[in-house]
């Protein structure tokens, strides 16, 4: 491990969980207007569908971080991969 409290390692995970949950209120939303038709409905899924989008990103990047924190090297990389394949980071 590389240098982290019991309480930097429960500080990271809450983080993660928390943002994870927000993105799932998302994913909630979306699909709840999956068969919207009005215009204001629509532009509400493509708000939320994008926010969802934008939270995955953040917490791919989060977990990078905090599996590299954590000595994680091997899933760090593979998260580090996966963030490339999907443009959120430069390739290597």
């Amino acid at each position: 491990m590389n240098d982290m409290t019991d309480e930097d390692i429960v500080r990271a995970v809450r983080g993660i969980a928390a943002m994870e949950s927000s993105r799932n209120v998302l994913a909630d939303r979306v699909t709840a207007l999956r068969t919207a038709t009005a215009t204001e409905d629509l532009a509400e899924r493509d708000r939320c569908g994008n926010a969802m989008a934008d939270a995955d990103s953040q917490i791919l990047l989060e977990s990078i971080e905090v599996l590299d924190r954590l000595g994680m090297t091997a899933a760090a990389m593979a998260c580090t991969h996966v963030a490339q394949e999907e443009g959120i980071l430069p390739p290597h």
